[in-house]
This record gives structure tokens, C-alpha cells and sequence, in this order.
């Protein structure tokens, strides 16, 4: 991805180089084409021996090939005025063209820190507290020394999961693009087989309305995003409910009678740490707002499109787009 945007970047510039030289050239041409087409000075009475004649005709050709150079050295130097002010403004556009993306990434990233360092924060804050509380005690008993470890444990969890959705973020630039033909039944099957457990825990049915069809798509990287929409659709459905998943030609769709999302927020979820107000207030906020970023960076890198459509308390729609 890395190359091929440093490629169209070169590409472009050169095609402007191109093109500046290419009407440099042709207005250069055009110049000299019409001194050389000018007729020359007029001469003396022709009436004379042919030597003087030569003299004379020697005479007129330096002297229209002198004001030839003159009038294109002119023509040239208003031409190079000319070109620097073109030249100037398209050197604005393009160090703009060339800058603001950086400076989106820059903003981006200052971002991501300063969001990742919050998310930290938490989870280190709560597992010092619970060790600071039990260390101020002076006996503990050996019920209320599991219970420590097991909070321990608990928030150590919740960093080597923030930590493993860090490193995915920054390893989706790296994956490599591999499509091959799959039965899209047994992988989605494949896929959703996998969160059961947790559906069957929660007691939410999962139903699976899927066709044997075979498509030409990235294995791992729609795997990996059904996963992911598939976990958020149990984690956000109420117990009793059901989560649908279905392909309908080359959409791949995941639909949950959960919470649903507000339609301000619709276009915040897929931004790195964001988590809507609904998930907050209802008692989901156990997660990090990565999931989706994170599968909305895989859609992206693979050619892919990646949409919701929901209301607020009328569950939500997710559908990958091939």
C-alpha cells in the first residue's frame, strides 16, 4: 500500500513535469518555426555581378537570422515568466496535495496516543488500587487472597487485549492481499461456529441464512471482520434474541435486535476507541471501541466496503460489501 502510494505520488508529479515540458517544447517550436519563416530583409538592385549579389544575399541572411535570435530570446524570456508563475501555482497544489495527508496522519496519531494512553491508564489505575487496598491490610485470609489474584488477573486480561487490538491496528498496512475461491457458507459456518460459546451463554441464537456459493474473496481478512461483527452483534443483543447472518449476492450481512446506534453516532463507529453513548449506559462498555476500527482498517486495505444501518433501540445492520 506503502508503494503504491509513493508510486502515484512520483507518477503524478512527473506527469506535470511532462506536461510543462511538453508545451515548453511545442511553444518553443512554434516560436522558432515562425522566425525562420520570415522573409528576408530586402535587397539592392539585383542588377549586379553575381559576387556582389552573393555578398549581399550573405548580408540579408545574417542580418534576419540576428533578429531571429533576438525575437526568440525575447519570446523565451517572457515565456519563462510566464511558466514560473504557472510553475509556482501548481508547486502550491501539489505541496498541499502532498502535506495534507501527513498531516492527517500526524493528527491521527497524535490522536491514537493520547486515546491509548487513556485506555491504558484505566486498567493499570484499577489494578494498583485493588493491590494497594490489599496490601494495606494486615492479614488476609486465603479466600480474599484468591480474590485479589483474580482481579488481578482480570485487568491484566483487559491490557493483553487492548494490546493484541494495538498491534492489529498497526500490522494492517503489512497484510498481504491473498483472494482465492472459498464456499462462502463453509467459511462464514466456519467463522460463526466459533462464537457459539458466547452466544450460548448469553442466550442468543445464531442463524446462519447462507446458500452454498463459491466467491473469489481475502479468507482471513473476511473472517476476520465477520468475527468481529459478529462478537459486537452477541455482546450488544439482549438475552432471548436473535443475531441474523446472511449473504445476498456479494454482501455479506450481519443484523442484531440490540441497542441499535443513534444516527449521530453512525459515523463515529468505526473511529479508533469510540464507544456510543448506548454502550456506555446499558452496560457494554467493557470493550475498547478497536473492533471495529479494526475491521473497518481490514475492509479498507482489501478493496472492501463496510456499512451500518440502524436506529436507536431498534437493532443494528452491518454489511460487508465485496
Amino acid at each position: 500500500m506503502k508503494q503504491q502510494r509513493v508510486r502515484r505520488l512520483a507518477l503524478s508529479y512527473l506527469a506535470v513535469i511532462m506536461t510543462l515540458s511538453l508545451v515548453f517544447s511545442v511553444i518553443i517550436y512554434a516560436i522558432t518555426s515562425v522566425q525562420l519563416d520570415r522573409p528576408l530583409p530586402p535587397g539592392e538592385n539585383n542588377q549586379q555581378p553575381l559576387e556582389l549579389i552573393e555578398r549581399q544575399f550573405s548580408r540579408r541572411l545574417e542580418q534576419r537570422n540576428s533578429e531571429t535570435r533576438g525575437s526568440v530570446i525575447v519570446s523565451l524570456a517572457a515565456l519563462n515568466g510566464v511558466m514560473l508563475l504557472v510553475g509556482y501555482w501548481l508547486s502550491l497544489l501539489l505541496a498541499r496535495r502532498t502535506l495534507v495527508p501527513i498531516e492527517r496522519a500526524m493528527q491521527a496519531q497524535v490522536q491514537f496516543v493520547s486515546d491509548a494512553s487513556h485506555e491504558l491508564r484505566t486498567p493499570l489505575t484499577a489494578l494498583m488500587t485493588t493491590n494497594e487496598v490489599a496490601l494495606r491490610k494486615k492479614t488476609l485470609d486465603e479466600k480474599k487472597v484468591r480474590v485479589v489474584f483474580q482481579r488481578n488477573i482480570d485487568e491484566v486480561e483487559k491490557l493483553r487485549e487492548l494490546t493484541d487490538n494495538l498491534l492489529q491496528l498497526t500490522q494492517v498496512d503489512n497484510q498481504q492481499i491473498e483472494k482465492q475461491a472459498i464456499d462462502m457458507a463453509e467459511l462464514i459456518r466456519d467463522t460463526v461456529d466459533r462464537y457459539q460459546p458466547v452466544a450460548d451463554k448469553k442466550q442468543v441464537a445464531l442463524d446462519i441464512q447462507v446458500l452454498p456459493v463459491t466467491h473469489m474473496v481475502a479468507v482471513t481478512a473476511v473472517a476476520q471482520i465477520l468475527g468481529t461483527l459478529v462478537d459486537n452483534a452477541i455482546k450488544y443483543s439482549p438475552s432471548g434474541s436473535t443475531v441474523v447472518i446472511r449473504l445476498d449476492g456479494q454482501t455479506l450481512s450481519v443484523v442484531d435486535q440490540g441497542i441499535g446506534i443513534a444516527k449521530q453516532n453512525q459515523a463515529k463507529i468505526f473511529n479508533r476507541f469510540y464507544r456510543s453513548d448506548e454502550a456506555r449506559t446499558r452496560g457494554h462498555g467493557s470493550g475498547y471501541g478497536l473492533g471495529l476500527a479494526i475491521a473497518k482498517a481490514v475492509a479498507d486495505k482489501n478493496g472492501y466496503q463496510l456499512s451500518v444501518k440502524s436506529e436507536a433501540g431498534q437493532g443494528s445492520t452491518f454489511s460487508l460489501h465485496f
